[in-house]
């Protein structure tokens, strides 16, 4: 099970946002050479462009805890504070599925999800949603990570769509009825600005 950092970033001024991109690339890139580094996906928020998220994907937890002991993380780490507004949340990866390839006009989609009542018959659903997503026009990509700590009962999913058509005909499949009505769901779309993002895996994984 991969270990996936759900990191949201602020700007504090939103003029600031060519600035943090700059860093946050070239972050990435550093952290791309550290062991157990695995993949990332970095989207910004449609309705919110002050606000970015990221996904980043570790073989282990162990791994993530290396990085953010080096004095090179903490450097970075300091850059960012004085320009963004950081909210992190350690999760497990649950379930990823692919489909057609990723392109760059590709519409995302960030569920922040939280359960208060049965979170495995939430999962369950989940899954029959990432099913029927899979063989819907227009999929590119899903996942779905479990909050270890900072969000009791809390999730975060990402979905990839070739359009925004296709993103919109996927949330009226009953099969995301049923993932709404064991859960609230916050939806952020976004635009992609880096990362490999879902597609790892074949979508029957």
């Amino acid at each position: 099970m991969t270990f996936t950092v759900v990191n949201t970033f602020t700007l504090k001024d939103p003029a600031g946002a060519e600035e943090f991109e700059r860093r946050f690339l070239s972050h990435v890139e550093w952290m791309r050479a550290r062991p157990g580094f695995v993949t990332h996906q970095a989207v910004r928020s449609a309705d919110r462009p002050e606000v970015y998220v990221n996904l980043g994907r570790w073989s282990s937890a162990e791994d993530f805890q290396q990085v953010l002991a080096h004095p090179v993380f903490q450097e970075h780490a300091a850059e960012f504070h004085r320009i963004v507004d950081v909210d992190a949340d350690p999760s497990a990866e649950l379930l990823r599925r692919t489909g057609a390839a990723a392109g760059p006009g590709d519409a995302l989609l960030v569920e922040y999800v939280t359960v208060t009542g049965d979170t495995a018959a939430f999962e369950a659903a989940y899954r029959a949603y990432a099913e029927a997503a899979a063989a819907a026009e227009g999929f590119v990509g899903a996942e779905l990570a479990r909050s270890l700590f900072a969000r009791p009962g809390g999730y975060t999913a990402a979905t990839r769509w070739r359009g925004t058509a296709d993103r919109e005909a996927a949330r009226s499949l009953p099969e995301y009825a049923a993932v709404t009505a064991l859960a609230e769901v916050r939806a952020v779309p976004a635009t992609h600005v880096a990362g490999d993002g879902v597609p790892l895996a074949p979508a029957g994984a």
